[in-house]
């Protein structure tokens, strides 16, 4: 297991210098020039403009620019520093709470609604429960984020006044709306993908004779066909709990959320190349412990999987 370990770590370096290095490259080789758009329609002098420029190695090669900046993160976890001179790692700091509780109240939604629906989609098969989950996520998946939010602000927030439709002052409560909102289409996939495993599962030669043994109907599902189904639910939960932490910049904007989310639209709106690539950058190692973690999670799911 630990070779294993480290062959993924180790395969996971030219993937986090491949999306860092696209991501920095998106980022700083745009049109225009940021320390412009910093001043604004105040005058700067052209020495002012030179040592900015200097300090933040704009000058330099693009490949250099990269060099340097990626070699702070490993070596120093130094995400860079801001045009007006707060570190990056401090931003991160203080708004990676919000997202990753954001994170979290979504998986839990997706994880315990979605499950829940495919396993009674598939157990009562052909009936009116099986088509009322297909006939919902259907029309969920076809709906965007963006307009999922707005009814459930609309619905929930505003006509019903359920819950808090934008900040934190609610405390844990205030995230439960923008909550639904992100989890909705995962849900719905996952409710589909795991009804199409667990049919299939209890239709296998070992659930037959498990029953055919004796053993319980709740059994039989739960430790037969339930956890053999749950492999290809466990990958797509985990990709996309590392994607959540990087796609959340629609609802926090939505939701008023003080997240990295909402951050990384703010500073793309005012050209902080160095916010948007040290934000970035977290999210693409998040996403690399991530699915690391759900690859380990395998061998507890299937005995039959093993790594040495």
């Amino acid at each position: 297991m630990t070779g294993y370990i480290i062959r993924r770590l180790l395969q996971f370096i030219p993937v986090v210098i491949a999306a860092t290095l696209i991501v920095y490259g998106l980022v700083f080789l745009m049109p225009g020039d940021p320390i412009r758009a910093l001043a604004g329609d105040r005058p700067m002098s052209d020495a002012v403009r030179e040592t900015l420029r200097e300090q933040y190695n704009l000058d330099d090669p693009f490949l250099l620019q990269y060099g340097k900046y990626i070699w702070g993160v490993f070596t120093a976890g130094d995400f860079g520093t801001t045009f007006q001179g707060r570190p990056v790692s401090d931003i991160i700091q203080q708004r990676l709470p919000v997202t990753l509780t954001l994170a979290a109240v979504t998986f839990v939604i997706q994880g315990i609604i979605g499950i829940a629906a495919g396993v009674l989609s598939a157990i009562f098969r052909d009936r009116f429960i099986d088509r009322l989950v297909q006939v919902s996520t259907v029309v969920v998946v076809a709906l965007p984020v963006l307009a999922i939010a707005f009814v459930l602000q609309l619905i929930f927030g505003l006509n019903l006044g359920w819950f808090p439709i934008a900040g934190t002052r609610e405390g844990l409560y205030s995230y439960i709306l923008p909550g639904f909102a992100m989890a909705a289409v995962s849900t719905a996939m996952i409710a589909r993908l795991l009804r199409g495993e667990l049919i299939e599962a209890l239709q296998s030669d070992y659930v037959r004779t498990a029953t055919a043994k004796g053993m319980r109907r709740s059994r039989v599902i739960t430790r037969h066909g339930l956890r053999n189904s749950m492999i290809p639910i466990v990958t797509f939960m985990g990709a996309d709990l590392a994607s959540m932490i990087g796609g959340s910049i629609v609802v926090e904007s939505i939701f008023n959320l003080p997240g990295l989310g909402e951050q990384v639209y703010r500073s793309i709106q005012a050209q902080e190349g160095t916010v948007v690539v040290g934000i970035v950058t977290l999210f693409v190692l998040a996403f690399v412990v991530i699915n690391l973690i759900v690859d380990l999670l395998y061998a507890v799911l299937d005995p039959r999987i093993r790594y040495d």
